[in-house]
C-alpha cells in the first residue's frame, strides 16, 4: 500500500507521519529545498528571532527513521487522478491513494514583482532569509497588511529599534480576527511602542531612487523607507489540479471526508476547501491532514471513510508585553458583542454571542472570543464555542 503526499507543510507532514502509522509506503514531495519547517515562525526568522534549523517540524534524521520517503526540491508537475500518477523530480509513479497539501501562496502586490529585492512578501523561508540580510541596512520599515503576520512583523521591526510603519487597507487591524474595540485596542498599543498604524489606507505606487523607497497611498500621503514588506493574503495556484480533473473553486474542493471529487485522492490544509475556505491555522493542517491520511489509508484497502471534524482553531500571539488571542468570527450582524471585565484602555476581552443559533437552539450562544493584552479565561471560553452562554460557568 503506497501513499502519495504531495506538499511538506504542516497538512503534508502530519499526513504522510499518520499514514505511515497506519503501515502505508509514504512518499512525501517537497517543492522547497530545506526540510519542512514551522511557518508560523518565518517571521521571527526574518527578524532573527530564531535560526533555521530552530524551526523545522522534524529532523533529517525523523524522516528516515520513521520510513517517510521525503523529496525535497520536487514539485508535482503532473497528476493522473485517474490512474493516481504523480510526476516530480523528472520521475513517474503511482500510488494506491493520493493526498494533496500544497498550501498556499503569497499574494503578490504588482510593486514586489516589480521591485523583489525591495518589496519582499512575508511568507516561507526564502524570503525570511532575504529579509534579514536586508534588515542590516535599514532604518525606515513599511509593512504593507495589518494581518497578524503584519502585527508581529511590526513589533519585531521595532524591537529591534527600526522606524516601523503598519498599512492596513481595512479600518482595523486584524480584520479576520478582531472586532472594532478589540483592534483599536491593539493599535494603541501598537502605537504606544512607537509603530506608526495606519487603516483605512493602500499603497497605490512604489518607487525607488537613490536607495530610497517612495511609498504613495490612495489618499496621496507618502512613506519613505528602505525596504517593504508585503502581507496582504494568500492564493491557491490550482491549474495543476483543474488540469487533472479535480473539482475546484478558491481551492481544490473536497467533503466531509477530506476526499476531492475524484475517489481515492484526497486534500488536506490551506489548499483543501471545504465548506468554505478556512483562514488556515497550524491546528486545522494538523487536524485535517490525519484525517486526509487515515481516509487514504482506508480507500487503500477497501475500508469505509471516516468524517473529519472541522477544527475550531484559535489564534495566539504572545511576545513581551503584547498578547492577541482570538477565535470565531471577528463581527457579524446578529451578534452581541459582550464586553468582560479587564483593564480599561490597554486590555480588551469580549465574548461574541448569537441569538437562537441553529444548533444550540433558544437563547444566546458562545461563538467567539477575542482578547488584547490578556488570556485569562481564554481556554475555558474557547472550550465552550457552540454551547449556550448561561450555562459556561
Amino acid at each position: 500500500m503506497r501513499i502519495g503526499v504531495v506538499g511538506a507543510g504542516h497538512a503534508g507532514v502530519e499526513a504522510a507521519g499518520q499514514a505511515r502509522r497506519r503501515g502505508a509506503e509514504v512518499v512525501l514531495y517537497s517543492g522547497e529545498t530545506v526540510l519542512p519547517y514551522f511557518r508560523p515562525r518565518v517571521v521571527a526568522l526574518a527578524f532573527g528571532q530564531v535560526q533555521l534549523d530552530s524551526i523545522y517540524l522534524r529532523t533529517q534524521d525523523w524522516y528516515r527513521e520513521h520510513g517517510i520517503d521525503l523529496r525535497l526540491n520536487s514539485p508535482a508537475v503532473h497528476i493522473d487522478t485517474c490512474a493516481r500518477t504523480v510526476v516530480a523530480g523528472g520521475h513517474e509513479e503511482r500510488f494506491d491513494a493520493l493526498i494533496l497539501a500544497t498550501g498556499a501562496s503569497p499574494a503578490l502586490l504588482a510593486f514586489a514583482r516589480d521591485l523583489p529585492r525591495d518589496v519582499i512578501p512575508l511568507w516561507g523561508v526564502s524570503q525570511s532569509l532575504v529579509i534579514r540580510e536586508r534588515l542590516a541596512g535599514t532604518r525606515h520599515l513599511v509593512i504593507l497588511g495589518g494581518g497578524i503576520s503584519g502585527v508581529e512583523a511590526a513589533v519585531y521591526g521595532r524591537e529591534a529599534g527600526l522606524n516601523v510603519t503598519l498599512v492596513e487597507k481595512m479600518d482595523r487591524l486584524m480584520p479576520l480576527q478582531l472586532g472594532p474595540r478589540a483592534a483599536a485596542v491593539l493599535a494603541h498599543r501598537l502605537q504606544n511602542m512607537g509603530i506608526n498604524v495606519i487603516t483605512s489606507r493602500y499603497a497605490e505606487t512604489i518607487s525607488k531612487a537613490e536607495g530610497r523607497l517612495q511609498v504613495i497611498l490612495n489618499d496621496a500621503g507618502t512613506l519613505t523607507g528602505e525596504l517593504v514588506l508585503t502581507t496582504v493574503g494568500a492564493v491557491r495556484t490550482l491549474q495543476l489540479f483543474a488540469q487533472a480533473g479535480l473539482r475546484t473553486g478558491r481551492g481544490i474542493i473536497v467533503d466531509a471526508y477530506q476526499q476531492t471529487s475524484v475517489p481515492g485522492v484526497f486534500a488536506c490544509g490551506d489548499i483543501a476547501q471545504r465548506d468554505h475556505l478556512r483562514t488556515g491555522t497550524v491546528l486545522s493542517a494538523i487536524e485535517t491532514g490525519r484525517g486526509a491520511a487515515d481516509n487514504a489509508v482506508a480507500f487503500a484497502q477497501s475500508r469505509p471513510l471516516m468524517h473529519v471534524p472541522a477544527p475550531i482553531a484559535p489564534l495566539r500571539f504572545k511576545h513581551n508585553d503584547l498578547e492577541i488571542q482570538a477565535v470565531g468570527p471577528a463581527t457579524g450582524d446578529g451578534l452581541e458583542e459582550r464586553v468582560l471585565p479587564s483593564e480599561g484602555g490597554i486590555i480588551y476581552r469580549c465574548v461574541l454571542l448569537e441569538n437562537d443559533h441553529p444548533a444550540a437552539g433558544p437563547g444566546q450562544t458562545l461563538v467567539g472570543v477575542q482578547m488584547v493584552g490578556s488570556h485569562d479565561d481564554f481556554r475555558h471560553l474557547a472550550d465552550g464555542l457552540g454551547k449556550p452562554w448561561q450555562a459556561i460557568p
